[in-house]
């Protein structure tokens, strides 16, 4: 069996972040054997430079076999990286727009909404990568709406929002609804979707595991998604399912996440809930979108 390559996975603790990183190593252990340590970065500065400055920092990583891949997302995560990198070698790779000169980083993996330089080291993906494999598992009688908050990309509208789902819920009594709502959704809206006549199941999301979004994009038939999660929207349509967009205004209209998302609607990737009231229609997305795999790919080839 081949020698695994060892890869230091830096994390700060944040869903998204970990959701990137572990996305990015489940599509590099589906081409080579892996050994995967989690390194988990302090939640403030203070506590890192103690850390730093008493020598710990060294000494845990010291511990650990000798990395290939020094893999990180979140802004806290790249300096720890990159001290990594000077004391004890590997490949610093990173999973967004680089805070620090990105002279410094040997491979970036960056959004095209987020404006990435033009470099031989960069890949421009699709929205953030994810670890959501695609499934052809789907369950056409099965429906969900995922549910976000206020942003600086869209201004929230509880009362919209809700409109909207009572009209998908009406029109469609045959599908079995699930409605979870995120860290960001307003208290107000937990209490006004119960007003809505028609049944769903309505799930909190600290009731649930990081393992929970997957599992239930591999086997329900279509996704609606509130377009201020745009990383939600990007699963889903990962994961393969027929996917529609919850209508909110945007703050600005040169809103580089906004502007993303209409990319996503011109290709054909997500239905608007403006389209479908006319329609009444929400077909799979266009292509197949597997980013984490595509950057895995690229990384050996590198």
């Amino acid at each position: 069996m081949p020698t695994p390559v060892v890869i230091w996975q830096f994390t700060d603790g944040k869903a998204g972040h970990e959701n990137q990183t572990r996305g990015l190593i489940n599509g590099l252990s589906t081409r080579i054997p892996v050994d995967t340590h989690i390194i988990e970065v302090p939640s403030n500065s203070l506590q890192f430079l103690y850390l730093l400055l008493i020598g710990r920092l060294y000494k845990n990583l010291a511990r650990l076999p000798k990395s290939n891949f020094l893999i990180a997302a979140g802004r806290r995560t790249q300096l720890p990286m990159l001290l990594a990198h000077l004391w004890f070698g590997g490949k610093r790779i990173l999973l967004m727009r680089p805070y620090w000169p990105k002279a410094w980083f040997d491979l970036m993996i960056i959004p095209r909404h987020d404006s990435p330089p033009l470099s031989p080291k960069s890949l421009v993906t699709e929205g953030a990568i994810n670890s959501i494999i695609p499934s052809t598992d789907q369950d056409k009688n099965k429906g969900m709406i995922l549910i976000g908050g206020p942003s600086k990309h869209y201004t929230w509208d509880s009362a919209g929002v809700i409109q909207q789902i009572a009209t998908l819920l009406k029109s469609m009594p045959d599908i079995s609804w699930t409605i979870a709502n995120s860290r960001r959704t307003p208290e107000d809206f937990s209490t006004q979707i119960n007003e809505i006549p028609s049944p769903f199941n309505f799930i909190d999301h600290r009731q649930t595991d990081n393992n929970w979004l997957s599992q239930q994009l591999a086997t329900t038939g279509q996704i609606w998604v509130s377009p201020d999660s745009v990383s939600m929207l990007y699963e889903a349509v990962t994961s393969g399912t027929a996917v529609g967009s919850l209508q909110l205004q945007a703050t600005k209209k040169n809103n580089r996440i906004v502007s993303g998302i209409s990319e996503l609607i011109n290709k054909g990737m997500i239905t608007p809930f403006s389209q479908w009231q006319q329609t009444r229609h929400l077909s799979r997305p266009s292509q197949q979108l597997n980013e984490a795999q595509r950057a895995a790919d690229w990384i050996l080839k590198q």
